[in-house]
């Protein structure tokens, strides 16, 4: 609505919840569906019209228009208000809910019953489990006391400050275990970096970082360990002590330089490896001992540094003659979300939504002027721009019901007309290429096909009339090929890039909200690179930030 009507509604937008997230999956009303109107009746809700329902709004809608008589719009304005009264009523219901699962001892979950013993018996069920952690490979045997100890306040409070400053010891001793290889003294900042006053006051505060990180040379890897010193400069205007520029561009508790990150990023997307796997070949090959949450934000990291990367990507991809679009399920935490594929067949870019909902869609491909391949889920008929529909689905549906309904002689007869239809269309291409002058004869049988088999015709079986139904509704998107040069008829290229998604979906088995989108950013460039017969890994180690420039330089004949 907000691009309809050329008004701002971000502060709107950012207020958006998405109730049925809440529910689906984790709460199951006794209903047949999580549609606003079955929840809402087993909660005791009503509405004032016994007929009440989303497309009988576009029925009052419809009437209201044409007729402006009063009474629609009374209906209208008491089926939304309903509708709102009804959705607070709900989330006051999922609030209690809460509670009741927060406080009281006798909830069930459906995934895990409530145990239920006496004093005696939890102290022995308590200890048994420590018996069972102590007997698993990977558990640290330190972390287990057979004896259950209550312990006081104070203690958790020690043990809490302790937690929190694990990770700074944990850095610490790093460092001080290993020795530096190299060791680079650097210059003072002689400009301040936020306000830009100069010349920066003179301090004793010595500042020095360990990096320990990967060289790519001609046979493998190198590792280094670097120690950077510099002396600190004081800002009088910001009050505010500087190192030099390149002990700042390393966070505090980072010990791992870009080289490593990147061959973590690198296994991680293209190879598919888990996080594990990835930590247990750092401590096999380059005996770095660390845990999956060091991998995790080293990915993360190479991620954020490939933004303008992937933002080049769209902005090249903006300008082809068509973009393929397509979507599949991704498990996020137990529920469904889409992840979504555009391509040129040069250019990859994948987004991730909470719902299948087409906004995405139109985000992406604003003000584009081509031509979007796509198949029929609904969703893409919104686009203001040309469309062509994928042939592949198309015949794939109709051969498909063609194997299962043998007996039905009328919807045989319609799939042997539109293979004669488009069988000799698909061998002009084979010869010829999609080009417009070789395929503009076949215009007129388009025409009379139209005419003797879809719009007038009638039908008596079921299945060759949504069949007709479909051919009249994508009429203009169904032969965009034949009107313009180098258009694909099919959707495969989508297909072909989401591809990748689909296999890590079934490996990984459900994603992380945060690690997804990162994740999905270093696909893009991946399947980019891969389309365009580039080296993802070179990409990665060159410090090339736009992908169409960067190409692999070919190596000097070795000379001994």
């Amino acid at each position: 609505m907000a691009r309809r009507y050329q008004s701002d509604a971000a502060s709107l937008t950012k207020r958006l919840v998405n109730v049925n997230h809440a529910i689906y999956g984790k709460v199951y009303f006794p209903v047949q569906s999580n549609s606003l109107k079955d929840i809402g009746r087993c909660i005791g809700a009503k509405w004032t019209s016994t007929d009440a329902s989303g497309l009988q709004a576009l029925v009052w809608r419809h009437h209201w228009d044409r007729t402006q008589e009063p009474r629609y719009r009374e209906l209208l304005v008491e089926y939304n208000k309903e509708d709102c009264q009804v959705l607070h009523l709900l989330t006051c219901e999922l609030t209690k809910i809460q509670h009741s699962a927060d406080i009281l001892s006798d909830v069930d979950f459906a995934d895990k019953h409530r145990q239920r013993a006496t004093e005696v018996g939890q102290e022995i069920h308590s200890q048994f489990e420590e018996m069972l952690k102590f007997a698993h490979v990977h558990y640290d045997k330190k972390k287990i006391s057979f004896r259950q100890e209550k312990k006081t306040g104070q203690e958790k409070a020690e043990n809490t400050v302790s937690n929190r400053g694990a990770l700074n010891l944990r850095q610490k001793l790093l460092e001080t275990k290993r020795k530096a290889t190299k060791s680079i003294q650097l210059p003072p900042e002689k400009v301040c970096p936020t306000c830009g006053y100069k010349p920066l006051w003179c301090t004793k505060f010595a500042s020095k970082r360990l990096i320990i990180d990967l060289v790519l040379t001609r046979t493998g890897f190198r590792k280094t360990i670097t120690e950077y010193k510099g002396v600190k400069r004081y800002c009088p205007k910001c009050s505010r002590n500087y190192a030099p520029a390149e002990i700042r561009k390393y966070p505090d508790n980072q010990l791992y330089g870009y080289g490593f990150r990147r061959l973590f990023a690198y296994q991680r997307v293209a190879m598919r490896a888990s996080y594990k796997s990835i930590a247990e070949m750092a401590a096999e090959v380059f005996r770095e001992h660390m845990n999956t949450a060091t991998v995790i934000k080293c990915v993360k990291d190479v991620s954020r540094c490939c933004i303008e990367t992937e933002n080049f990507i769209v902005r090249h991809m903006l300008e082809s003659p068509y973009i393929h679009v397509d979507e599949t399920k991704l498990n996020i935490q137990g529920a469904n979300w889409y992840g979504w594929v555009f391509t040129d067949g040069k250019h990859v870019v994948f987004r991730l939504t909470e719902t299948r909902e087409a906004d995405i869609v139109h985000e992406i491909l604003t003000g584009y002027s081509g031509v979007l391949i796509s198949d029929f889920y609904p969703g893409y008929d919104s686009m203001p721009c040309k469309q062509q529909k994928c042939w592949v689905h198309l015949i794939r549906d109709l051969n498909n019901d063609l194997w299962g309904n043998l007996d039905d002689s009328e919807y045989e007869a319609f799939v042997l007309e539109v293979k004669n239809l488009i069988i000799p269309i698909m061998e002009t291409i084979q010869e010829y290429g999609l080009k417009k002058r070789n395929l503009n004869k076949f215009k007129a049988q388009i025409e009379k096909f139209y005419t003797c088999s879809i719009t007038d015709k009638s039908y008596t079986s079921d299945l060759v009339i949504k069949y007709q139904k479909r051919f009249i509704r994508y009429r203009d998107s169904l032969f965009t090929f034949i009107e313009q040069d180098g258009i694909p008829w099919h959707n495969n290229t989508a297909e072909h890039a989401i591809r990748h998604l689909a296999i890590q979906r079934s490996l990984s088995k459900s994603f992380h909200e945060s690690g997804t989108y990162d994740y999905l950013r270093l696909l893009s460039i991946r399947q980019t690179c891969r389309f365009q017969g580039k080296s993802f890994f070179k990409f990665l180690f060159s410090g090339e930030t736009d992908l169409d420039k960067f190409a692999v330089r070919k190596r000097k004949p070795y000379k001994p």
